[in-house]
């Protein structure tokens, strides 16, 4: 569970939808290389920390799977 209360609000719940469906719900960094693996998380690229007016722009949103959003947060447990 997210410990950011942002992401349990519509708002957030509409634009990981809708990033989801830009990417027919596949993961961006899977396609790269050639595999066919469902998305389960709508990442955000640039961080609602760092650019909070960029949270809701569709286009500051890639779909990923578990384990490739791991990668990208080593912060949060992820390996690099």
């Amino acid at each position: 569970m997210s410990t950011n209360p942002a992401y349990n609000k519509q708002r957030h719940r509409d634009w990981s939808a809708a990033v989801m469906r830009r990417d027919k719900y596949l993961c961006q960094d899977c396609k790269r290389y050639g595999k066919n693996v469902p998305a389960d998380v709508a990442h955000h690229i640039e961080p609602i920390s760092e650019r909070p007016e960029l949270a809701y722009r569709i286009s500051n949103g890639i779909a990923l799977c578990h384990k490739c959003h791991s990668k990208r947060h080593p912060e949060k447990g992820g390996r690099r």
